[in-house]
Order: structure tokens, then sequence, then C-alpha cells
């Protein structure tokens, strides 16, 4: 007798049915409280009514952590732990909860492998049972009379309701959070501006104002006959800085590696680089306005010195001497407090009642080191530098960073308050995860497995000895589990640099033990790198015969570390018509897109929606459009890999692709260099292994359960963080100890440090005995791979024979073939008319995503809404 299975209720069912739906509900929810708490801090906080409402909400929470022996202890820090807590908990605490929560329940899809999808469609075409084989398609026949929608049905109805003001506002909504630059302004650049407002508006409303709502309270309660205008002036100078840090405070949230949010808010790198980018460009507004009215302060009283000599007890001060401390400063401790005898301290003294304090000097002198990094970082940041020297904008992003953070932590004793939201932030995101790789690159010397590169010659007028590079690589289960198309991976060659470098990751039809990488060499990094790939650095000594293939034992792959993944998946199951527009080395985003969107079916009356997929690649080099073709085109076309085998339910998505070849009508086209070091003959290094994804990824796997490590990583690094940084502001000793505030700093660090080693420990004891299993089962090239260990290319040959490419039509896939024409963006963007939910994802030179990106915007206009996904590259 069988045991009946069991079957949970229906709401069970449900909830675990559509867990994702549940999971991105508790999330959003979670989300939008976090942001709404700050965005308040930020609008009311700067008021008279706000500013006392939260002292008054503080000090209530500040009852349950007070004790009786420590009363008169605590009641001369009540302002300044009041003022800790509301800046932790209104900048700091929201974006940890959101980022832990986005950490914990953010998930992907299952990814079904299309092996086996083809062996259970090989079962049910080859079923031997006549009456099951009837059934079925008595169903699939009813089935089958559900035609599809078209997407042109209903054109005029829907788009009345595109138009309704409610669906406009509703799309303005979406847009707030879809694009970068719209949430900056709204939630960020909008927000502190007004924080700045009301804090000016209050001091000018204000007909008094106490030495405590200074940053410098000293200069004025030594100077009480200032003028009222001199005092309106110095807190006008420190509300800017306060803008300052409110900025800096949401500087590293969008570029940290694998960042939860920016996975939330589901942001590729570039586009969260927007928010980085206008944060930093107030930030550094502000604090140029800060150091400037100080030092039209300090420039103003160095001239009345000058004119009224008599009225000065200093005659002939000099105005440098109030940012350069003399030498009898840097003697004591910086703490220090005490008078310094006059005739010691030299004609400088920056107070007007001639009290000398080593302090003053010294937060002028850290203020004004501060101002410099960031004029330095900000030359180094203009777009012709960055991407005409892009080493030197590296190397002073590392150096004058650090140098930055140091000098404004000494500058102003809350500094790092404000600043802990994004230095907790990127510690527990970027930390485990840099620890992993260098953990990697130390047990794997040798780097990630390289299987294949292949040089594809593509001259160009401006470079003769132009190529781009194929490079396979091995990749692991786990990677090959994980990875999506549009995911970009980071590559770095020891010996040639010791940055990083990202590039596009595609996968390989057929095969989900190798992923390829396309690059082209622009740069000193790529051509450098093809250069130690080139058939001419063999070894002198080694007598290679041209027409043979190049001895293994002659040459040997340069070391390459490849980690990923990063960036997000393309969003194209979303859309109803999309459109793929790429130029040149562009198209590599989308490879591995069309690949999946030949073979994906979507049944009727499914959450599926994708009905159509068309591409248009423009194009130059004939030798890419080759090796595409052969790899890409060429498989989409087999009748196994589009449309055959499907039910009689599925709809297949309908693929068109064109390319438009603009380069010369006859050119000489050598053969591509192909080194194989898989072959049979060539000995590959113990030392290599298959690409292991980093385990610290954000929204990568598949079940909660799995993200329960990295989470208690995150909420660790966070909280133990914050804590730290609650003991420091309450126990601060003195608020003028400028050494005693590097200290929270210093244990921020370890301590990040100490969690991060120990969770990437925890990953390496676990995953050991799979890397020895991934290493055992190497994989190999497939046999219809072409290519030689080495095709040193010769004698040349004509064009590609485009005749063989000629457009035609198999299964749901339709190709086009076209020379010397380029695609008017018109042409580019018609597909979208009358469609739902269209999209177009750009990939190509600034000159073609702006083209269609005016195209689109054009068509928006008339009615027609369009996701617009771009990304820009420069040659």
């Amino acid at each position: 007798m069988t045991t009946p299975a069991f079957h949970p209720p229906p709401p069970i069912r449900y909830l675990h049915r559509y867990r994702h739906h549940v999971h991105s509900l508790l999330l959003l929810l979670l989300s939008l409280q976090c942001l709404f708490v700050t965005q308040f801090y930020l609008y009311y906080g700067g008021t008279s009514r706000g500013r006392q409402w939260f002292r008054d909400v503080s000090s209530m929470i500040l009852l349950f952590w007070k004790r009786g022996d420590d009363d008169e202890e605590e009641e001369g820090d009540a302002n300044a732990r009041q003022a800790a807590l509301v800046i932790l908990g209104t900048l700091a605490l929201p974006a940890g909860i959101a980022g832990g929560a986005s950490v914990l329940l953010l998930t992907t899809r299952r990814k079904v492998r299309r092996r086996e999808l083809r062996i259970e469609r090989e079962r049910g075409r080859h079923d031997d049972d006549d009456d099951e084989d009837d059934d079925e398609e008595e169903d699939c026949d009813e089935v089958s009379t559900e035609v599809p929608p078209s997407r042109n049905e209903g054109v005029v109805a829907s788009s009345k309701k595109r138009n309704s003001p409610r669906r406009r506002f509703r799309r303005w909504i979406a847009s707030l959070f879809r694009r970068p630059s719209r949430f900056a302004a709204a939630f960020v650049l909008f927000p502190c501006l007004v924080f700045f407002a009301c804090n000016v508006q209050r001091h000018v409303s204000s007909s008094s104002a106490t030495p405590t709502e200074s940053l410098h309270a000293d200069d004025i309660a030594a100077s009480p006959n200032r003028q009222p205008r001199r005092l309106l002036l110095v807190h006008l100078a420190n509300d800017l800085g306060i803008l300052a840090l409110l900025s800096f405070s949401h500087l590293l949230l969008p570029v940290s590696p694998h960042s939860p949010l920016v996975r939330l808010l589901r942001w590729s790198p570039v586009e969260a680089a927007v928010l980085h980018k206008w944060a930093g460009r107030l930030a550094i507004a502000a604090t140029g306005g800060h150091g400037a009215l100080h030092l039209a302060g300090a420039w103003r009283r160095w001239i009345d010195r000058a004119w009224h000599p008599e009225k000065e007890r200093h005659v002939g001060l000099s105005f440098w001497r109030g940012y350069l401390p003399p030498s009898s400063c840097w003697k004591h401790a910086a703490a220090d407090r005490a008078s310094l005898d006059p005739s010691r301290f030299g004609h400088g003294c920056p107070r007007e009642d001639g009290r000398c304090v080593c302090y003053d000097l010294f937060v002028n002198l850290t203020g004004l080191l501060g101002l410099l990094a960031l004029v330095v970082l900000l030359v180094s940041s203009v777009e012709y530098v960055r991407r005409r020297r892009y080493r030197f904008f590296y190397v002073m992003h590392i150096s004058m960073a650090p140098l930055f953070l140091l000098m404004a932590t000494l500058h102003y004793n809350r500094t790092i308050l404000y600043l802990s939201p994004s230095l907790l932030y990127y510690a527990a995101t970027a930390l485990p995860t840099r620890l992993q790789s260098r953990g990697r690159r130390r047990r794997r010397p040798r780097g990630t497995r390289i299987l294949s590169v292949a040089a594809i010659p593509c001259p160009t007028p401006r470079r003769p000895d132009g190529a781009v590079l194929d490079v396979v690589f091995a990749a692991s289960p786990r990677a090959a589990e994980e990875y999506r198309p549009g995911h970009h991976c980071t590559v770095r060659v020891p010996s040639l640099s010791l940055k990083s470098h990202p590039f596009t990751v595609a996968a390989v039809p057929g095969r989900d033990d190798r992923l390829r990488i396309l690059m082209k060499t622009a740069g000193p990094f790529t051509t450098e790198l093809a250069r130690r790939f080139d058939a001419a650095d063999v070894d002198d000594d080694v007598d290679v015969d041209v027409e043979s293939p190049v001895p293994p034992s002659a040459f040997s792959p340069p070391t390459m570390h490849i980690d990923g993944f990063r960036g997000l998946s393309h969003r194209w199951h979303r859309h109803d018509v999309v459109v793929l527009a790429a130029g040149g080395i562009g198209i590599t985003p989308f490879l591995s897109l069309l690949v999946d969107a030949a073979s994906d079916r979507r049944r009727a009356g499914s959450s599926g929606r994708t009905e159509a997929v068309e591409l248009h690649w423009t194009c130059r080099d004939a030798g890419l459009i080759r090796h595409v073709y052969e790899h890409y085109v060429s498989y989409i076309l087999r009748d196994d890999a589009g449309d055959g085998g499907g039910a009689k339910d599925e709809f297949p998505v309908r693929v068109t692709v064109t390319i438009h070849y603009t380069g010369p009508a006859h050119v000489v086209d050598p053969l591509p260099t192909v080194y194989d070091f898989e072959s049979s003959s060539f000995d590959i290094d113990d030392d290599t292994s298959p690409m292991m994804p980093s385990s610290f990824a954000v929204g990568a796997r598949t079940d909660i359960s799995r993200n329960i490590l990295h989470f208690v990583t995150y909420a660790s690094i966070f909280s133990l963080g914050l804590s730290s940084l609650w003991i420091f502001a309450a126990r601060m000793p003195s608020k003028d100890d400028m050494v005693g505030r590097i200290r929270p700093l210093i244990a921020l660090t370890f301590l990040s440090l100490g969690i991060s080693f120990l969770a990437v420990a925890r990953v390496a004891s676990v995953s050991r005995s799979d890397d020895e299993n991934d290493d055992d089962a190497r994989p190999l090239i497939s046999g219809d791979t072409y290519g030689s260990f080495a095709s040193p290319p010769t004698e040349g040959r004509p064009s590609p024979p485009f005749d063989a490419m000629a457009s035609r039509t198999a299964g749901n896939v339709t190709y086009r073939f076209r020379r010397g024409v380029r695609p008017h963006p018109r042409e580019v963007v018609s597909s979208l008319k009358g469609a739902r939910t269209p999209a177009l994802f750009v990939c190509g030179p600034k000159g073609l995503v702006t083209s269609l990106r005016e195209e689109v915007r054009g068509r928006e206009s008339e009615g027609d809404d369009c996701e617009i996904y771009e990304e820009v590259f420069e040659m």
C-alpha cells in the first residue's frame, strides 16, 4: 500500500509559490520606513521645533541607559549624547537596517539549464505510450486555440490609460527610484539643502546664539564683543560644514562592491555612480564654502590688525601663522588647551584676546589639508582626466580619500558620526569580498584556469594593429548557476597592473562549465595583454614552423585573476518588446541574452510576457562579425536551439538579429590566432582553478537560508561598529581631544577586518572540498571548437564569407545582414511603437546612445512610455 503524498494547505502552497513576491514586499515596506526616518530628520531636524523635538525624544531614550551613580557625570555630556543618538539613529541605523534586510531577503530565481530542458523535450518527443500521446495532443489542441495576445490589440485604449493623470503620476513616482539622477535630487540633494536652509533661517531669526551651537564655540566665548554680523558669518560657515557632512554620509552607499541598496534599486554600477557624483559635488562645494567663509573672517581680522596696530596686542600679525602651528605646539599633545606664552608662540595668535591655544591652529591646519585633498579629488575626477589618465585618477582616489577622512576627523569631533553610514556600510560590504579575493589569490597563485584565447584582428585607421581578445575560462558549478546575462567581472593581471579592470561576461553556447570575455585592445592594459598572447612572444630558442602549431612548452598564459559577479542581469523579462542596440564591442552584454531569448518560451496565460527581442548591431570590424556569427548567431539559428521540441501550448520569443556592417567593402581579414591551453599535450598548472563567484554577493542565491552567513557578517560589522561609535560619543573625555578622535576610526578598522576574516575563513572551510572536486573534474573543450593551439596569421584571406551569412529565418529567429548603411534611430526604435511595456537596451559610443535616447524621449511625448537601459563607452 503506497503512502499518499502530503499536500500542504492552499495558503502554505501560495506562500511558497509566491515567496519571492512576499520577500520583495516585506523588503519594500521596511526600506520605505528607513527612508522615511532619514528624510524626516533632514526635512524637520533643521528647524527650531524639530531640533527641540529630536532632543526630547533622544533624552527619553537615554533614560533607559542612565544610572543613578553617574547622574552628575552624564549631566555635562547630555547635549553630546543626545546629538550622537540623533545622528546615529536617523542616518546610520536606517541605512544599516535597509542594507541588512536586502542582504537577507534578496534572492534570485532558479536558473533552468538549457540542457535539462532539452532532455525533457526529448523524453516527451520519444514517448512510446500512444494513448498518452493522444491525450496530450488533445490537451495541446485545446490549449493551442488560445492564441497569444498581440501587442497591437487595444493600442488606442492603452494609450488613453497611459495619458491619464493617475498613470502619469505613478510613472513619475516610479522614475524617482529607477533613474539615479532623480533619486539623487529628490532624496539626497534637496533634503540636505532644506536642512541647510532651516539652519540658516534659525540662526538669522535668533537674536542671540548660544556658544554650544557653533563648531568653534570657544572662539565665540573668547570674544563676547564680536559684532553680530561676524557671528552670523561663523554660523553660516558652520552650517555649510554640516551640509558637507550630510552629503558625505551618502557618498559611499552607491559605490561599495556588491551594494545591497543598489541591488535593491536594481541599478547598474554606472547608474549608481551618478548618485556618488552628485553627493560628492555637493559635499565639495559646501566644504569649499565652509573654508572660504572662515578664511574671509580670518583675513578680515588680519586687515583690521594691519590698519589699526595700536588696538591689537600683537603688531605685524602674519596671516599664514594662523594655519602653521609653531614648534612649541608640535612638542605638546594636540589636546593641550593651556595658553602659550606669546613670546614663545610668535606673531600668529588667531584670537583677538591674545589667548593663544594650539588647538585652534591644528583645527585650521587640518581643515586646510582636508580642503586641498578634496580639490585634488575634484580635479582628478574630471571626465577628461578620468578617461585619458585613469591610473592617475585611481591613485589620487585611494590616496586623497583616506587623507581627507583623517583630516576631517581631526577637524571636527562629530565628523565620524556623520560619516558613519558610509563607513560602516562600506566596511560591511567591501571588506569581506576583498579579503576573500585576496585569500583565493594566495591559495591559487596562478589565478583562474584559462582554457583558450583567440586574438581576432580588427584593424582600424587609427590602430592598424587593433584586435579583440576572446578569453574563455573555466567556471565552477556555482558560477554557472549564478551567472546571468549582463553580469561583469574584474580581471587582474599582476604582471601588468595591480588594478582590477571590469569586463562583461558572456556565456559559451552549449557549455555550462565555461564563460567568455571579449575585450578590445583600446588602452594600455588590453594592448599589453594582447601582446603577451602574441605568437611573436615565443622563445627565440624554439624552432617554430610557421605552418605548424606552436609547441605548448614554448608558451604559457599570463596569470589572470577573474573575480565576480557584479552588476545586474538584464531585465528583459519585464517587457513585452525589447530592442537591443549595440555598436562595435558593445555587442558583448547582449550575446548571452540572445541565446536565452531564442530558447525562452512562454505559456499562454503565464507571467512571462516577453514577445519579441530585436537586435541592431552596427560594426565595422569584419573579424568580430564573423566571430560572433560563428559562435552565437549560427547557434541560435539551429533548429534544436530555437523553435523545435516545444509543446503546442508554448509560444517562443520572436528574435530578430540585424547586423549592419559599416566597414570597407574589400579588406584582407587575417585568420584569428587561437591558443588552446587545454590541449591534450599541454600540462595545465595545478595552481589554477575555475572561476568562483564571491560568497558575499547580494541577491545571487536562490534561497534565504544561503544568505544567512552573509547577513550575520554584515549585521555583526554594522552593529558592533555602531556600538563602538556610540561608546566613543558617550565617553569622549573632552571635545577638544584631537588625538582621541582617531581611536574610533582605528577600532572600526580592526573590528571590520577581524569579523571579515572569520567569515572568509568559515566560507573557505566549507567550500574547500567543493574546490577540490572542481579541480579534479576539469572541463574539456568541445570538439567543434575551431583552431589548434596556435594558428599564426600568415597569408590572410578576403573579407569574411558574407554570402554564407546571408539573411535567413530558422524557427523563431530571423537573421538579416546589411552592408554599408548605418541604421537611422527611428528605424531602430520603430518596433517599440504600440508595445505595452517596451524597453530599449543600448551599449555603444556616446553619439549612438544620445541619438537613441532623444528619439525615444520624442516618442514619450506622444504617449509611448519606454524604459531605457544604457551603457556608454568611449574608445
